[in-house]
């Protein structure tokens, strides 16, 4: 009786339970693909420095570059410097030493950042990180701005970052924060004063103002930006 009872309950809980559903069939992942360096690498990249804080690399079609890096001796002012393709990489020699490339890998572009006399063949990059294209309308204003002239003698120089991030020579190194309006980079300061960058009669202007735009402005004066045009090292 026992063994008639246990078959019983086995008939019945193989008939309860229930099927198992199949498992979907996962997609297969893509291995990511290997990039080559364009052929035409002149434009804006964004690369971070050995701290992750974020700066462009501005190529010039001339060879000439500009990095809107902050935090060496030049400030606001940036780097300037010279590049070139090498061996399917690009090379970047600034004036204050540092050695930057760009190249290609696996899973996209790679920044390296070699200080002052470690040379970028031989010895370990200082820093690394991915290196982005920038190519949004902003990509005509992000560098280094050079401005009017100040009474001392000296130029005022505006630096402007993909991030948004803005500085001025101003006081030592005013920060504050620019966008794009129209076809115009405005700058916003913490004191409330305001400066815009804009194309009028086919050359760069800048107009500054305090406070809600009006039809007097306190500046009307021409604006460069650095590396458009041929400089030595110190432009």
């Amino acid at each position: 009786m026992r063994s008639i009872f246990l078959l019983a309950i086995a008939i019945v809980l193989t008939g309860c339970t229930p099927e198992r559903p199949a498992v979907p069939e996962q997609p297969k992942v893509p291995a990511p693909e290997a990039v080559e360096m364009p052929a035409d690498a002149a434009g804006v990249w964004q690369v971070n420095d050995e701290n992750g804080e974020p700066f462009d690399l501005v190529l010039f079609p001339g060879g000439q570059v500009v990095s809107n890096w902050t935090k060496g001796s030049g400030k606001a002012r940036g780097e300037r410097g010279f590049w070139r393709m090498l061996g399917g990489r690009i090379l970047v020699l600034f004036d204050d030493g540092w050695t930057d490339v760009l190249s290609a890998g696996e899973q996209g572009f790679v920044h390296a950042g070699f200080a002052p006399a470690v040379s970028p063949d031989s010895e370990k990059p200082t820093n690394t990180s991915h290196a982005i294209r920038f190519e949004k309308p902003e990509a005509a204003f992000v560098g280094v701005w050079r401005l009017n002239r100040e009474p001392d003698g000296n130029y005022q120089y505006l630096n402007l970052k993909s991030t948004g991030t803005a500085m001025s020579t101003v006081g030592g190194g005013t920060e504050g924060r620019w966008e794009l309006v129209g076809d115009a980079a405005r700058c916003t300061w913490p004191d409330g004063w305001v400066d815009q960058i804009a194309r009028v009669d086919g050359a760069w202007q800048k107009t500054s103002w305090v406070g809600a735009e009006s039809g007097t402005h306190a500046d009307l004066s021409p604006a460069s930006r650095v590396g458009e045009t041929r400089f030595s090292v110190d432009p």
